[in-house]
């Protein structure tokens, strides 16, 4: 997968869900952070399991980005791949950083 950098980060969701972004975008700050504790200790199938529950949620919201990083991060974490997933990490949290959420309707 070829992630751009250059692109606009909008991410299209339904008006009633709007007002949920900025708890989405704190519980996926937190299960990143808890995700990049779990490779410090190496426990590859723990991240893996954890990559899929936060992949469920971003999906939930359309957060389709988002959520294909987070399928590559479960692949690299069955490979054991550190360095990719550190890059991927880094993806990660540019993409939180620069999501923007807009009402669909």
């Amino acid at each position: 997968m070829v992630y751009s950098e250059d692109s606009k980060n909008i991410v299209f969701i339904e008006s009633a869900l709007i007002d949920l972004v900025p708890i989405l975008l704190e519980t996926l700050a937190k299960e990143l952070a808890d995700m990049e504790e779990t490779l410090s200790k190496d426990d590859f199938d723990k991240l893996q399991e954890q990559a899929h529950s936060s992949r469920g949620a971003a999906l939930t919201y359309g957060f389709e980005s988002y959520a294909e990083i987070l399928l590559d991060l479960q692949h690299a974490a069955e490979n054991e791949a550190s360095e990719i997933l550190k890059h991927l990490f880094s993806l990660l949290h540019e993409l939180l950083e620069s999501v923007k959420f807009e009402s669909s309707t």
